[in-house]
């Protein structure tokens, strides 16, 4: 059991760490021993938990005047409802690729309403570890 916590916490901090992300952790994940569905698990939440937690810091940033004031003349309205109208597949498309730090932060800064921004970067980073996985599954089990 203990080996088992080791490999999902590695796979996890795999997922979460910049840089890495998913594109590191689903393969590390299938190197290590772990089974299909416990990359996929650990590789998503690692890679996800950022979103709430820059969603969280960027909250207490948004408290100070002088950086409420920086936001407001960075973007104008009619971009930000753009945006937030149009902009929900691109989120959850170039997630993955981008990485889930700078999505988040460029996602906050251009004020990308809180659910979108939750939503439609967990669909693409569970979609994308989901085929990466099956990809290196189908690998795996024709070449062994």
């Amino acid at each position: 059991m203990l080996e088992y916590i080791v490999m999902a916490f590695s796979v996890w901090f795999a997922g979460f760490f910049p840089f890495f992300e998913i594109y590191v952790a689903i393969p590390y994940g299938f190197v290590i021993g772990l089974d299909i569905y416990s990359v996929v698990f650990w590789a998503v939440l690692g890679n996800y938990l950022p979103v709430p937690l820059i969603e969280y810091g960027y909250g207490k940033l948004e408290r100070f005047a002088w950086f409420r004031q920086w936001q407001q003349r960075l973007i104008k309205p009619s971009l930000e409802e753009k945006i937030n109208r149009r902009g929900k597949w691109f989120i959850a498309v170039f997630t993955p690729w981008i990485g889930v730090w700078a999505v988040a932060v460029t996602c906050k800064v251009l004020k990308v309403r809180k659910d979108i921004l939750m939503k439609y970067t967990f669909v693409g980073i569970a979609a994308y570890a989901i085929v990466l996985a099956l990809l290196i599954e189908l690998g795996i089990s024709v070449i062994g």
